[in-house]
């Protein structure tokens, strides 16, 4: 990592303290919202959406059963392009295409609202995009630090943001394009895992394409060993070193009454190691986007490994920046790296 970049990233070294951020990377020191309630006002535009009991089946309805969890109504907030004027659930032009946002934050912090420090990553890729007008961001409930919605409350919630897109507002699932930072990018894999196992029963079809942001891939140790990425990158990084032989707490709090062992099912964990018998097969076009100096780049190749073997190279991009670290496309002052992104990341989703 170059010494410019390096000096860049180094006052917000340490914010990352057993998996969450802090302070000003969660939205700074006051109030942020969360999915207990809908906050809108001036220039902010959301809705309740609806719970889907009925949509919850298989291994997830057993699994939340075990987790004490149900699905709610909860906040999901729209922004729209610059110099557009389209009403909140406006029903979509032919061939439109919209973007489904699942905020990052280690599961623990950060928010779907616009006041957000990393609402300016949906901005900012629309921006750069001819065939998306507006994004629809889902406030889903956090499994840290109350540690009382473990998964699969997350996979639940994405799940309703993503019914609503289909059947209320009535997109194509074709033209639903999901777009995930960190543990958001994490949940847009596990969604589509569900989307896709049990396609006959939900009748919902698949996104039309991922656009995965620093994925959060594997919540295990299973890349925890030195000499990984998880250790040397630390110093280009803002990313603490994790424990080497135990899951971190936001992940301990994710599983839940699950157990830590839950942490490498293909839902939560598709990059671990130990997973290496997870298939992509059926998933949608995807394109991965990382910081070549970020901590998770030995388990974000893991997983761009699997999807290659699975799609083919023809349904996989993926876009190194190499002095960047993690998550860096919702870190506003880290230019030119974030901006060249989010044009990379428009041409492809234009190209779809």
């Amino acid at each position: 990592m170059s010494i410019a970049s390096l000096a860049r990233i180094q006052p917000f070294k340490g914010l990352y303290i057993g998996g969450a951020l802090i302070g000003l990377l969660v939205g700074g020191l006051g109030h942020n919202p969360t999915a207990k309630a809908l906050e809108t006002g001036k220039g902010v535009n959301g809705v309740w959406i609806g719970a889907v009991p009925e949509l919850i089946t298989g291994d997830i309805k057993k699994w939340a059963e075990v987790a004490g969890v149900e699905s709610a109504s909860i906040p999901g907030y729209w922004q729209n392009k610059a110099g557009e004027e389209i009403a909140m659930g406006e029903a979509p032009k032919p061939g439109e295409k919209v973007l489904l946002i699942f905020h990052g934050g280690a599961y623990m912090g950060l928010s779907a609202h616009p006041s957000s420090s990393v609402s300016v990553i949906p901005r900012d890729i629309m921006k750069r995009t001819a065939s998306v007008r507006r994004t629809f961001s889902v406030e889903y409930r956090l499994a840290a630090p109350d540690n009382v919605s473990p998964f699969p409350t997350q996979l639940i919630d994405g799940l309703a943001g993503y019914n609503y897109l289909v059947r209320t507002v009535g997109f194509k699932p074709e033209d639903v394009i999901i777009v995930g930072d960190s543990a958001g990018a994490n949940l847009a894999l596990a969604l589509t895992r569900y989307l896709l196992t049990y396609a006959d029963s939900l009748n919902l079809g698949l996104p039309g394409a991922l656009v995965l942001l620093s994925p959060w891939a594997d919540l295990t140790p299973s890349h925890n060993s030195p000499g990984s990425s998880m250790y040397t990158n630390v110093r280009s990084d803002f990313l603490l070193p994790p424990p080497e032989k135990e899951p971190n707490f936001t992940s301990k709090c994710l599983a839940g009454p699950h157990g830590a062992e839950f942490l490498s099912n293909v839902y939560i964990s598709p990059a671990c190691k130990e997973n290496t018998d997870v298939s992509f097969k059926g998933f949608p076009r995807s394109i991965i986007v990382v910081g070549g100096a970020e901590t998770l780049i030995d388990s974000i190749r893991t997983l761009e490994g699997r999807l290659l073997r699975d799609l083919g190279k023809e349904k996989v991009e993926t876009y190194v920046a190499k002095d960047a670290f993690h998550d860096f496309i919702g870190f506003s002052f880290f230019e030119p790296e974030r901006t060249e992104a989010c044009i990379a990341i428009g041409k492809w989703i234009d190209a779809l």
